[in-house]
């Protein structure tokens, strides 16, 4: 069984997971945004998981927002977490703890949990966004992370998608889909239609009871969703794809505006279409299913 850990701006969690999918716990801590704060609430986490682990740890797997050098196994110059530019986690975890790494783009290990054991189960290919502060995404080929020319894996939602908005990307760029679709951009959409919830939750009660405002809102977050996914779809012409992240509980809300925008972008071209859209049950458990898979998948490859 394998230590996994999916860590964020804010948060780290963990738990241990089986090579089958089973998994214990998962315990949440906040983290420092500080170099040595990270480290010790890492190993603090990592200490109590194997505590509880049933059985013998073969190592750990980190999910972990970018960007990042999964081979060398350390942070590059991150967008949002500068306080762990370039730290070598990977030899931090060895020396610490005496156990390999596998370290992921939290986007990448959620899209391959997705297709293991979440909204895409069954399946061997997709493409997987996840929606949150930022937009993520990972494509899954042949049940593995496929990065491209980039040993980063593809950026998605840093794809062009128009600059009426004016909003700078965190990447530096203006006209991002990340710009369209991020959490600010929707709370955004909200306050624009007189919707002024206290949390995204509340906001959620409220779509959810039909608040005219927040069907506004949202009619047109699902309008930039389905052409952010007709742009992917030219390019991939995937029939699965995944949404999750923590703004993957308004897309029921959306979703026929999402299809309905698919089908008016490709009406001569129908075989563009996705058979499915599935949407993440459990957004805060595919990035730790996904790294013990890439722990059962580099195993496999080196027997």
């Amino acid at each position: 069984m394998y230590i996994c850990l999916d860590l964020g701006g804010t948060n780290i969690r963990g738990t241990w997971i089986s090579e089958q999918g089973d998994h214990g716990r998962v315990e949440l801590f906040s983290r420092p945004r500080s170099l040595e704060g990270t480290r010790e609430t890492m190993a603090s986490l990592i200490r109590s998981i194997l505590e509880q682990a049933p059985g013998r740890v073969r190592g750990i797997g980190l999910a972990t927002a970018g960007p990042l050098d999964h081979l060398k196994k350390r942070y590059l110059r991150t967008t949002n977490m500068p306080e762990l530019n370039m730290f070598p986690v990977g030899s931090f975890v060895q020396e610490r703890f005496g156990l390999p790494l596998l370290m992921e783009n939290d986007a990448q290990a959620a899209a391959l949990g997705e297709v293991w054991k979440g909204c895409l189960a069954g399946t061997k290919d997709g493409l997987v966004i996840t929606l949150g502060t930022g937009v993520g995404s990972g494509v899954i080929m042949d049940h593995e992370i496929w990065r491209g020319a980039h040993f980063t894996g593809p950026e998605l939602g840093h794809l062009y998608l128009g600059s009426e908005l004016g909003l700078v990307c965190g990447c530096g760029q203006v006209g991002c889909a990340e710009t369209w679709l991020r959490k600010s951009s929707l709370e955004d959409l909200f306050c624009r239609e007189g919707v002024f919830s206290q949390s995204l939750q509340e906001a959620a009660e409220l779509a959810a009871a039909g608040n005219s405002g927040t069907v506004r809102a949202l009619k047109i977050y699902g309008q930039r969703l389905g052409l952010f996914l007709s742009s992917l779809q030219v390019v991939f012409g995937f029939k699965n794809i995944g949404i999750g992240g923590g703004l993957s509980a308004f897309v029921p809300f959306c979703q026929d505006t999402v299809r309905r925008t698919l089908e008016a972008r490709f009406h001569k071209r129908n075989w563009w279409l996705p058979g499915k859209i599935g949407i993440s049950s459990d957004p805060d458990m595919s990035a730790l299913l996904g790294m013990a898979r890439a722990w059962v998948l580099s195993e496999q490859a080196r027997d």
